[in-house]
């Protein structure tokens, strides 16, 4: 999957990371005309990830990149809306039902990322899988870009490099910046399978408790993912990363386990990992800028990953371009202050709804995020690792919840 010709190591722009930052930095670039472009992604092939809601603003950014009817074919499920129940016992309701754009849509995550590798290529992008970055040196015309390709190490120049590598921006962190942290929650996922038949709520929740909060998503493939968010103490003592006292915490609830009568749990497809939330800084320097994740994560309760990453590949896409066809130094500038100021709204959003729930006032977990809110603090710490599902445990399951899935 690649557009440039065998042994032309000299890059206009080299994007580093194939998720959707990078995917649509990529195709930002194609569409303003600029040759000479690669995206190296350091999976062999599109990986199935965390975060399978995308919301309706997402259309016209989608029309920008020039892929909206593409996307339109690919048929993903319709996300209808949101509940919620936060700072109170019953479900609040916030619907696309009155959006001026429609809904929105629940994906088939690992389907949309290939999609858009896909989409990059077609775009006359040079797009090679499974290569990763193992160094970055600086170079009188830019940058060395040392890679391990799926055949041994390759070696490639590029005049300007975008960082997309997610929340460990390791080109950025390369070449001299820090995350400057926020906060760092850590998920739980489990998946069930429902009985045939069983009517489909396309509309996402969020349920907050005393530990954390629930999320739950249905998703194209008949499958629901639900999540909880909560400190890494609090997983680690109340082994929640293992499927019997997960499930008896999910038990708990009001709201999230509803329905599950009868579901088949997956037990061998639980998934746990950090969501940090941090800025990078600087995440913008000579010659390079990063985007989506590795610029900055936001808390998964704004619910604006993918669509943020989409934006900030536009956005990076246009300051490139400027750079190499006008030489202009103030769209970095601008760029710089665009994240900036998205990142303080951020921060002033989180604060605000995690304010509203007042109901566990000495609980760890909602103390530590009105602390959190309070301001961002420079911590140089490793970068969170996900922890293996524990699978060691026997199922003492109540009888309203579904059964776990046998190995096989």
């Amino acid at each position: 999957m690649s557009a440039n010709k065998p042994g032309d190591d000299r890059l206009a722009v080299a994007v580093i990371g194939g998720g959707p930052a990078g995917c649509a930095a990529a195709l930002g670039l194609a569409r303003a005309g600029i040759e000479r472009v690669a995206l190296f992604e350091a999976s062999p092939s599109a990986r199935s990830k965390l975060g399978e809601s995308l919301p309706p603003d997402a259309r016209p950014l989608l029309r920008s990149l020039g892929v909206w009817d593409s996307f339109v074919e690919q048929g993903h499920a319709p996300c209808l809306g949101n509940c919620s129940a936060w700072g109170g016992d019953s479900l609040g309701y916030s619907d696309y039902v009155m959006h001026p754009l429609g809904p929105g849509w629940h994906l088939d995550r690992q389907r949309f990322e290939s999609w858009l590798l896909d989409q990059t290529a077609q775009a006359g992008i040079g797009v090679e899988l499974g290569t990763r970055l193992v160094a970055i040196t600086r170079t009188d015309h830019g940058f060395r870009l040392d890679l391990r390709g799926p055949n041994g190490p390759v070696q490639r120049h590029a005049r300007h490099v975008i960082d997309a590598t997610g929340s460990n921006a390791r080109v950025a962190r390369l070449l001299g910046a820090d995350r400057r942290w926020l906060d760092r929650l850590f998920f739980t996922y489990g998946y069930f399978v429902p009985p045939p038949d069983t009517a489909v709520n396309r509309l996402t929740l969020v349920e907050a408790v005393p530990d954390g909060w629930w999320y739950r998503a249905a998703l194209p493939d008949g499958r629901l993912a639900l999540a909880l968010a909560c400190e890494l103490q609090t997983l680690r003592e109340q082994r929640l990363d293992r499927w019997q006292p997960w499930l008896n915490h999910l038990a708990q609830t009001r709201h999230a386990a509803t329905g599950l009568a009868g579901s088949l749990f997956l037990k061998d497809a639980m998934t746990t990992m950090a969501a940090p939330s941090f800025r990078l800084e600087p995440a913008i320097g000579d010659g390079w800028l990063a985007v989506g994740d590795a610029a900055g994560a936001f808390d998964p309760l704004l619910a604006r990953g993918i669509a943020k990453a989409l934006e900030d590949g536009l956005e990076a896409a246009q300051v490139v371009a400027r750079w190499l066809q006008q030489g202009e130094c103030d769209p970095a500038a601008e760029y710089a202050s665009l994240l900036a100021a998205r990142f303080q709204t951020m921060v002033f959003l989180r604060k605000r709804f995690y304010a509203i729930e007042q109901r566990w006032p000495d609980a760890p977990f909602w103390q530590a995020r009105r602390r959190a809110s309070s301001g961002v603090t420079a911590l140089r710490t490793e970068r969170a690792k996900p922890i293996p599902s524990g699978s060691d445990s026997k199922p003492v399951l109540r009888q309203a919840m579904p059964r776990p899935a046998e190995r096989r």
